[in-house]
This record gives C-alpha cells, sequence and structure tokens, in this order.
C-alpha cells in the first residue's frame, strides 16, 4: 500500500540493539509520500559513551534513506535524546536539504488536524535528566545484551515482558499522559506523535490523540496515515 505519511523512531543505528534485518526490509518495501522519523534514528549517545559499533548494515540503512529522499519522498528528522548533539545547532529552527529537514519538533497536518511531533524526552517526568529517566536508561541498558540474547536464542523479549506487568504498565501510561497534557497547553493542537517509550500505541483522551511510533529494537513497528487514518504496522 502507497501511504501518505509514514512515523518511525528508536532504530538506534550505530548499536546492536538495531534491528537492522528488519529495518532494511521495512526500508526497502516503504511506499510513502512522507516519512517522518521522530528522534533516536542515529544512535550518538551509545556509540560515544558505551564505544557500541557502527555496522556496515547501518550505512546500508542511511544510504536507502537518502536514495528514499532524492527519489522524492519528503523526510523529516526531529532529533530525540541519543541524537540531541544536533540539537543545539537547531533550536528553535529547521535546517532543509532537499526534501530532508532536521528540525527539534514538526508540526503534521492531516485532513484539517494539526499534530505535534516530538521525539518525547524533554515533555515527561521520565525526561532527559531528571532522576527517573537516569535509572531508566541504566535498567534498559543493563537489560538489553540479556534481552538480545533470549530474542536470537528463544524467541522471548524480556523488555516486552517487563512492560506487560502492572509496574511496566503504569510507567508507560504515566508517559503518555505526560505528554498529553503537554499537548493540551496549546489549542491548535489535535494530537502529537512521539517515540522513546518504545511502546507502539494509539489512544484518544478526552478529544486528544496520542500516537507512539515504537521502537526497531523490539516491537519493529511504525505508524502509517493513509487519507488522514492513523493505524500501527508492526514487522
Amino acid at each position: 500500500m502507497t501511504y501518505d505519511t509514514v512515523f518511525i523512531s528508536d532504530v538506534h543505528l550505530g548499536t546492536d540493539r538495531c534491528n537492522i534485518e528488519k529495518f532494511l526490509k521495512f526500508l526497502n518495501e516503504l511506499d510513502t509520500k512522507k516519512l517522518v522519523m521522530v528522534g533516536d534514528i542515529l544512535d550518538v549517545h551509545c556509540m560515544e559513551r558505551y564505544n557500541t559499533h557502527w555496522r556496515a548494515r547501518h550505512t546500508k540503512a542511511v544510504e536507502k534513506i537518502l536514495d528514499i529522499c532524492r527519489k522524492g519522498t519528503e523526510v523529516i528528522y526531529v532529533l530525540g535524546n541519543h541524537d540531541a548533539v544536533a540539537r543545539k545547532y537547531v533550536n528553535n529552527k529547521s535546517f532543509k536539504f532537499d526534501n530532508l529537514v532536521i528540525c527539534n519538533e514538526y508540526i503534521h497536518t492531516s485532513k484539517n488536524k494539526r499534530f505535534l511531533c516530538v521525539h518525547g524526552d524533554m515533555y515527561s517526568e521520565f525526561s532527559s535528566g531528571s532522576w527517573k529517566q537516569y535509572f531508566m536508561n541504566k535498567g534498559y541498558e543493563t537489560i538489553t545484551p540479556l534481552n538480545n540474547f533470549l530474542n536470537k536464542t528463544i524467541g522471548f523479549s524480556l523488555v516486552n515482558f517487563l512492560k506487560a506487568l502492572p509496574r511496566g504498565k503504569r510507567f508507560i501510561d504515566n508517559y503518555e499522559m505526560d505528554l498529553i497534557r503537554y499537548v493540551r497547553k496549546f489549542a491548535s493542537y489535535d494530537g502529537v506523535i512521539v517515540g522513546h517509550i518504545h511502546h507502539a500505541n494509539i489512544r484518544e483522551q478526552n478529544g486528544t490523540m496520542y500516537m507512539c511510533c515504537g521502537d526497531w529494537t523490539d516491537t519493529c513497528s511504525a505508524i502509517a496515515e493513509k487519507d488522514g487514518i492513523f493505524g500501527i504496522l508492526k514487522f
């Protein structure tokens, strides 16, 4: 199917947590007028701090995205906390290179509705710099090697299991409500499209739409829009 817009986030290229095989398959099959990448596509943070490795297939993914640009698809790159090194150069502006736009936030319009596209890390109590975010990141980075091993050997996702526990569900719900409350401060928006939490979801809360793209480490998911209708794609 040809989509009007596809939204992705949290690819984490430059780390072994990236499911590069599925991501390359997704890019090769992608047929959309616009691609919005909602942060953490390149994991500069982990490459600098933990010396994770950039693979040849990660380069192929970047080349494919640039090729998608060259062929006429508009590509929007909203920066996240793992590629935040570039945020200081963008600030309240955006950089446009032919069909590629790099920005900190993006307004997506569909059927007279406006959605704020942000990574999500700066608008929650679990935001970058907070103690809760610090311990969440440390915990996630600690279990990631074990999660990758279990996924490859027995097809079990420890991350998804933990998210399904009552405490994990509360964490996700709190994050979602933080973003909903944030976007409600602006009367001009009908909803928000985010990443960061690695949990694909679409929900409506008292007239405000919340949509999370998911990730390409655990769930391998995206949000696709066709004629103003949004849905979650899983690979």
